[in-house]
C-alpha cells in the first residue's frame, strides 16, 4: 500500500512526541494483523469510560475500511505497521509507550502515558494533565 500524503498534528499547547511500541507488542500486533489477509494496520484511540473520564483503545483496520484520504487522521507507519491516529485523539496519545505483558494466563496491552493525571480506583480510565 502507497501512501502518498500524511497528515500531521501541530498542536499549540504540545509538542507532538509520538508513540513508542514495544518489541513484544510490535510482535504481537504484527501476529494478529497477519490472521487475516484484510488486516491492514491497526487504529489507536480513547474512549470515553469509567468514572475518570478515558481508556485506550486499539482496534485492527480492515482494508475496506481505509479511507483513501481522511484529513481527520495521522497516518504513519511504525516498524511496519500502519497505525492510524485521530487528529482529535492525538493530544490523549502523544508521549505513550504501548506494550505487550503476558502474566501467567494473562495477556494484555498497556498502555503507559507520563501526562497522566489521575486513574480511576480499578484502574480502568485515566484524565490527562
Amino acid at each position: 500500500m502507497k501512501i502518498e500524503k500524511m497528515n500531521f498534528y501541530s498542536p499549540k499547547k504540545y509538542k507532538w512526541k509520538g508513540i513508542k511500541i514495544t518489541e513484544q507488542a510490535i510482535e504481537q500486533i504484527l501476529f494478529l494483523i497477519n490472521k487475516n489477509p484484510k488486516n491492514k494496520g491497526i487504529r489507536i484511540g480513547t474512549k470515553k469510560s469509567g468514572c475518570a473520564g478515558f481508556r485506550y483503545t486499539m482496534e485492527l483496520v480492515k482494508n475496506n475500511t481505509i479511507e483513501k484520504e481522511n484529513k481527520n487522521d495521522i497516518v504513519f507507519y511504525y516498524n511496519n505497521i500502519l497505525v492510524y491516529i485521530s487528529l482529535k485523539e492525538a493530544p490523549f496519545l502523544n508521549g505513550i509507550k504501548i506494550d505487550f505483558v503476558k502474566d501467567s494466563i494473562n495477556e494484555v496491552f498497556k498502555y503507559c502515558n507520563p501526562r497522566i493525571k489521575t486513574f480511576c480506583g480499578c484502574g480502568e480510565s485515566f484524565s490527562i494533565d
